[in-house]
């Protein structure tokens, strides 16, 4: 089966993928809002022939912009699943830092919070 990550922004969404056990960073891709995310996703999953997508839900705020992107993705008849993403970000730039990325490229962290988002999916599963 193969899965998609999402770390869903405002203005950037962060993408990761996995066929198996392992989840790895793929893409990160500027948006202009919920409608553009949605369709420029959907053309990707289709494109790679995407079974699941695993989205990311944060609390407060931009937790209700996610149910909003859920709710969308479900009226396309897309098979997808909300998972906790409590931490994604932080933990993703700490893991940039260790690992020596710069400073700008630490600024695109949203596939690596995508990874971890979806990694933590296929370790609970």
């Amino acid at each position: 089966m193969k899965y998609l990550g999402i770390d869903w922004g405002l203005k950037r969404i962060g993408l990761a993928v996995s066929e198996g056990k392992l989840a790895t960073p793929f893409l990160n891709l500027e948006i202009s809002g919920l409608k553009d995310g949605v369709e420029k996703v959907v053309n990707l999953i289709k494109k790679e022939n995407v079974e699941l997508i695993i989205l990311g839900k944060p609390e407060g705020k931009m937790g209700k912009i996610v149910d909003k992107t859920y709710q969308a993705f479900l009226k396309k008849k897309i098979n997808i699943k909300l998972a906790d993403e409590t931490l994604s970000t932080h933990d993703a730039k700490k893991i940039m830092l260790e690992m020596g990325f710069g400073k700008n490229t630490r600024k695109n962290d949203n596939a690596c919070a995508a990874a971890l988002i979806l990694q933590r999916y296929l370790d609970e599963k």
